[in-house]
C-alpha cells in the first residue's frame, strides 16, 4: 500500500506574522499586553468573515465564518488584519523547505497544506512510526499549529487531516471506515458539484462510493469520477515535488508597525535563520546581504550587511546585523521586511591546528583576520576599513597600496623581493638635521620617469647619536631627509 502523509496548516498566515509588540518593547508595564494575551483575527476583505484567530478571539465566542461587524461586537478590542493568499504562500514554501531536511517528495498544496510521499523514506526510517517521530520533532520547532492523517492517497489523506483526525493509519480498510462518514463537503470537490450531489442524496462519502465509477460517469462529469478514482487510488494522483529554491529572497510580514530600528533584530533573526537553512542544505556561505525595509506610506528602504570571510551561521549574522543597524535611522515605521543574498559563494574548508587549544578568553581568542574585518566594517561602515597591499613600484611612497576589500578586490601579483624597510614611515620626508652613522648603504633608487614624479635618491641605513635606526636619503642636490624609523 502507498503511504500519504498530509499536513494542514489552518492558522497559517497567523501563527507565521512576527505579532509580538511587547517583547520589541521596554518602555514598562503598559506594553506587556502582546498578541498572545490580544484577540486577533485575520479577515477576508472581500467577504468581510474571518478566517483564521487566535485562541483569545475564540474565548470571545468568534469563530471562523463569522462577520467581521459580529466579531466587533463581540469584543472591542478586536485586531484585525487582512488575508494574503501570497503571505501564506511564501510560508507554505518555507515550511517545505525546512522540512526538505528530513524527507523528500513534497507537493505545496496552497494555500495550506502540504503532502508528503512516506513509502519511499520508509527505507531509510525503516518504520512509520520512526519517520514520524523524526518529522515531528523537527517540524515542531516552527511553532505551527498543524492537523496530519496519513491515507493510501493523496485525497484520502487530505480528508483526515483536514478533519483534524491527528492519526497515522497503517491500514487501508481502516481509512475508508474512517472515511465514510465525512460529508463531502470536506472533499475537494467543488461546491457546485457537492450541491449537485445533495440534491439527489448524496451527501456523505459512504453513500458516494457505493455508486459504482460507470454509474458516475453517466450521471455526472468528468471530474467527480476523476476525483473518486484518486480518492480510492484507483487512478494515478499526478503531483508535483518541491526542489528547494536555488536564491534565497525571504519576506516577513510585521503584523505590527517598527517605528524603532533596534526592535527589529527580533523579527530579523526569524529570517536569518531561514538563511541558515538555506545556505546549509547547499554547503554555502554569504558574503554580502541586503535587508529591504518596506515603509508605510514611504519609499523602501535597504540596508547591506557584509561579511569578509563569508558565513552561513544566523548567530555571527545577527551580531554584523545588529552593529549595522545601530547606524541608520528609520524614515517611517516598518510593517514588512525582505532578506537576499547579493553575494554568496561555496563553503571553504579551514584547517586548524589541533595542537593550538584555546585560552583563557574563549572564542574572541579564535577571531580570525576576516571575522574582524567584519565587525569593523559592520560598525564604522564598508567604505571606511581599507587594507594594504604591497606594489611593484620601488618609489617608497607608494610602494603599497590601499584599497577596500568590498568594492575593490585584491590584485594577486607575482611574488616581490623582500626589501630592508622601516616599520614606521614619514607621510613625507622630513630634512634631517641631527647627527648619524652610516651603517647599511647606499642604495639607489632612480624612478617614476613614466608619470612625471621621478625621484633619484640614495638610500642609507643610520644611527643617530640618542640611539635610533633611521631610513634615510640623499637626493641629487646633495640633501639628506629622513623617510623613516625601524622598531
Amino acid at each position: 500500500m502507498q503511504v500519504w502523509l498530509y499536513l494542514h496548516f489552518p492558522y497559517l498566515q497567523l501563527d507565521a506574522l512576527f505579532s509580538s509588540p511587547a517583547s520589541l518593547s521596554s518602555q514598562g508595564p503598559s506594553s506587556e499586553q502582546s498578541s498572545l494575551t490580544l484577540p486577533l483575527v485575520i479577515v477576508d476583505e472581500k467577504k468581510h468573515q474571518i478566517v483564521q484567530l487566535n485562541n483569545v478571539a475564540q474565548e470571545q465566542g468568534i469563530k471562523v465564518g463569522m462577520g467581521l461587524g459580529s466579531a466587533a461586537a463581540l469584543c472591542s478590542d478586536l485586531q484585525v488584519h487582512a488575508y494574503d493568499s501570497d503571505t501564506e504562500h511564501q510560508t507554505l514554501t518555507h515550511i517545505a523547505q525546512w522540512l526538505y531536511l528530513k524527507t523528500s517528495d513534497i507537493t505545496l498544496y496552497p494555500s495550506k497544506g502540504l503532502l508528503l510521499k512516506v513509502t519511499n523514506m520508509l527505507s531509510l526510517y525503516h518504520d512509520l512510526d520512526s519517520y514520524w517521530q523524526t518529522l515531528y520533532a523537527h517540524i515542531t520547532k516552527l511553532n505551527l499549529r498543524f492537523h496530519f492523517a496519513t491515507g493510501f492517497s493523496p485525497y484520502s489523506a487530505m480528508v483526515l487531516a483536514k478533519s483534524a483526525k491527528d492519526t497515522l493509519y497503517r491500514d487501508k480498510e481502516a481509512i475508508m471506515a474512517q472515511l465514510k462518514p465525512h460529508p463531502l463537503a470536506a472533499s475537494e470537490l467543488e461546491k457546485k458539484q457537492v450541491e449537485q450531489l445533495s440534491r439527489v442524496g448524496i451527501k456523505t462519502f459512504q453513500e458516494l462510493l457505493a455508486l459504482p465509477l460507470q454509474d458516475l460517469a453517466k450521471r455526472f462529469n468528468i471530474e467527480l469520477v476523476n476525483y473518486v478514482g484518486r480518492l480510492l487510488g484507483q487512478f494515478k494522483h499526478p503531483v508535483i515535488f518541491y526542489h528547494p529554491p536555488e536564491a534565497f529572497n525571504r519576506y516577513l510580514e510585521l503584523l505590527f508597525d517598527i517605528d524603532n530600528v533596534l526592535w527589529l533584530e527580533k523579527p530579523l533573526m526569524k529570517l536569518l535563520e531561514q538563511l541558515e537553512l538555506f545556505l546549509t542544505l547547499r554547503n554555502q556561505v554569504a558574503y554580502e546581504l541586503c535587508l529591504t525595509l518596506h515603509l508605510r506610506d514611504h519609499p523602501d528602504q535597504n540596508q547591506s550587511f557584509t561579511s569578509a570571510g563569508g558565513d552561513y551561521f544566523a548567530a555571527k549574522w545577527a551580531v554584523l546585523s545588529k552593529l549595522s543597524l545601530e547606524s541608520i535611522t528609520l524614515n517611517a515605521p516598518a510593517h514588512g521586511m525582505t532578506l537576499r543574498i547579493t553575494r554568496g559563494g561555496e563553503r571553504q574548508s579551514h584547517t586548524q591546528d589541533i595542537f593550538t587549544g584555546t585560552t583563557a578568553r574563549g572564542i574572541n581568542a579564535q577571531q580570525t583576520e576576516l571575522e574582524l574585518i567584519s565587525l569593523l566594517q559592520a560598525k564604522l561602515g564598508s567604505e571606511r576599513i581599507c587594507k594594504t597591499q604591497k606594489t611593484h613600484d620601488p618609489r617608497p611612497e607608494k610602494a603599497t597600496r590601499l584599497y577596500n576589500p568590498i568594492s575593490m578586490p585584491e590584485v594577486h601579483s607575482p611574488l616581490i623581493e623582500p626589501r630592508l624597510r622601516p616599520s614606521i614611515m614619514e607621510p613625507t620626508p622630513l630634512p634631517l638635521y641631527e647627527k648619524v652613522s652610516i651603517i647599511d648603504g647606499p642604495e639607489r633608487i632612480v624612478s617614476g620617469w613614466w608619470d612625471g614624479d621621478q625621484i633619484t635618491r640614495d638610500y642609507f641605513v643610520v644611527r643617530s647619536n640618542e640611539g635610533r635606526w633611521l631610513w634615510v636619503f640623499r637626493d641629487n642636490k646633495q640633501q639628506w631627509f629622513l623617510h623613516g624609523q625601524f622598531s
